[in-house]
């Protein structure tokens, strides 16, 4: 072949020659405004946060999370307060037997006033340590809610311990009950016979164990609930105060006779069952800071 056929012109060689790419130039955005790149700092940072970004950091805000927060140590989680209420449970079922006849001669003892006892009432050591049990549960009860009514008054970002807390107000409940039945006992040999005292105690004690059965549902959602200890309270101290009712009534129909009595027994009200309520309301103060 000729060799013109194989020879192309240089002209035509550098028509066909690979187009060189061009510099990138700064071009204008839609608003005429030339556009350069972000930096790691600005994608990092936007302006709109520009203000919030951290000295020295190049992370926003929303990257950084919340900060963790301590979850509130609920009374029900307590080791020692869930022994104690479970351990009361489970005494007062271990001694549950006869449970007819107990709560048969428990309504006596609540609201009879026969001056002469019955031969056929029977009366057993189960009785008594059921009788014991309950009274233990209502002094754990009130112990739980006075410590629930306290804990909901305190200063923001004061706290107590729980467990020696609860004891406290459970000691506190245990010595008020011991002083009541020593302050009746007083009273009723000083002013009654022998056979009156013996009923008057038996229904202080009546009307104390129907308390503590009263106080359980309150004073286990007071454990699991906090933020209702007020409202819990506030029942708690209604069922104190109808329990208190029932043994004032049967009180003064025992010590009733005439007008002359009637003295004596706004006197006993004042003396026993008025002021000693109002001094421990009065000591609550003396519990937070034995606590703290």
């Amino acid at each position: 072949m000729p060799d013109s056929l194989h020879t192309i012109p240089a002209t035509h060689a550098h028509t066909h020659a690979a187009p060189k790419p061009a510099a990138r130039t700064a071009t204008p955005d839609t608003l005429g405004l030339p556009w350069t790149p972000l930096t790691v700092s600005e994608v990092n940072c936007p302006v709109a946060l520009r203000g919030e970004c951290g000295t020295g950091s190049d992370i926003p805000p929303y990257r950084h999370g919340m900060a963790p927060e301590e979850r509130p140590q609920l009374p029900g989680y307590d080791s020692g307060t869930m022994v104690l209420l479970l351990g009361v449970f489970v005494l007062i079922a271990a001694n549950f037997r006869h449970y007819s006849t107990f709560l048969k001669t428990f309504a006596n003892d609540l609201w009879s006033v026969r001056r002469r006892g019955n031969v056929f009432d029977d009366h057993t050591v189960s009785e008594t340590r059921i009788m014991g049990s309950l009274l233990l549960l209502a002094c754990v009860c009130e112990g739980i809610l006075a410590f629930g009514a306290v804990s909901a008054g305190l200063p923001a970002g004061s706290s107590m311990s729980i467990f020696p807390a609860i004891m406290t107000a459970v000691g506190v409940a245990v010595g008020y009950y011991v002083w009541q039945l020593a302050a009746y006992s007083i009273t009723g040999y000083t002013f009654a016979a022998k056979s009156v005292r013996r009923q008057w105690l038996k229904g202080f004690n009546a009307s104390q164990a129907l308390l503590g059965l009263g106080l359980v549902i309150p004073a286990v959602m007071a454990l699991f609930n906090p933020a209702l200890s007020v409202t819990l309270a506030i029942i708690g101290a209604a069922l104190y105060a109808t329990a208190r009712i029932i043994f004032i009534c049967k009180g003064f129909r025992l010590f009733y006779d005439n007008f002359g009595s009637l003295l004596y027994f706004i006197l006993y009200l004042c003396t026993l069952e008025i002021t000693p309520v109002v001094i421990l309301y009065k000591a609550r103060s003396l519990f937070y800071s034995a606590t703290v």
